[in-house]
């Protein structure tokens, strides 16, 4: 009997001290959800300091919504104050966090534009760096690249237009090729300082606009934009450096592994 005993006190010992932890670990939990917001902090994250959206915007749109967590407690919804923030084309992401002394920390990721369309039917929007469709702000301005002209794809907020052309229900083709086009000149210096337009003619063949010369530079499809692009790479530093920016009126890529020029 005496041997039972002892296990039985050992056993009933853990039970009391996992009671209490699980009643401590309740009871912190309650006095964290009773707790009032006295002060909310938004981060705003931007990769090359360009401002889209500000902290008195976020605000605002938080108090419209009656989701502001000002005076709320800290059991508030911070999946609904994500889920609303995120509507807005500029944020990429939202994080919502309380601290135990009663803060709530509004994490944001800005979306980053890379290119300024201004499609067919007059509507101006942003392509962002990851792909999805930017509404423009008439407080906050970008310096980027333009890309208009045959553009029937309308403005969606959020949209993604990286799908692949291949995709039987893909409805924006123009949209991804200039995504595609904007992002490789937004990664290569030379281009990055020399190419300011995109235009996508009545055929929807892409052509390009440098900020030198009067010259236009044509693609065709863009379908081997980047083997053309080592092309033209090339020919601005070997080729036209010996006639001058305003020799030529076109600079060709569309055919292989040709560059074909059309004087003044």
């Amino acid at each position: 009997m005496k041997k039972l005993i002892k296990p039985i006190l050992y056993l009933l010992s853990i039970l009391l001290f996992l009671s209490g932890v699980i009643w401590t670990l309740n009871f912190a939990h309650r006095r964290h959800n009773e707790r009032i917001c006295n002060q909310v902090r938004i981060i705003i994250n931007s990769d090359n300091g360009e401002i889209f959206i500000t902290e008195d915007e976020i605000i605002e749109k938080l108090l419209v919504s009656k989701l502001h967590p000002q005076g709320q407690t800290a059991d508030l919804n911070s999946y609904a104050i994500e889920k609303f923030l995120l509507q807005n084309s500029a944020i990429q992401a939202v994080n919502v966090f309380t601290q135990i002394s009663g803060e709530v920390d509004i994490l944001i990721l800005q979306r980053q534009p890379i290119v300024r369309i201004e499609n067919a039917q007059q509507q101006q929007f942003y392509i962002g760096s990851d792909g999805h469709l930017m509404a423009t702000n008439p407080n906050h301005s970008a310096r980027l690249i333009i890309a208009n002209g045959n553009i029937s794809e309308l403005f969606s907020p959020n949209k993604d237009i990286r799908k692949p052309a291949t995709d039987k229900d893909f409805s924006a083709p123009i949209l991804n090729k200039i995504y595609q086009l904007a992002t490789y000149i937004r990664n290569d210096n030379f281009l990055n300082n020399l190419i300011e337009q995109i235009y996508v003619n009545s055929k929807n063949e892409f052509e390009l606009v440098p900020k030198n010369g009067n010259h236009l530079i044509l693609l065709g499809n863009a379908e081997n934009f980047e083997d053309q692009f080592k092309r033209l790479h090339q020919f601005y530093h070997h080729g036209i450096q010996k006639v001058g920016w305003d020799a030529y009126k076109i600079i060709n890529l569309k055919y292989n592994n040709q560059v074909v020029c059309t004087k003044v």
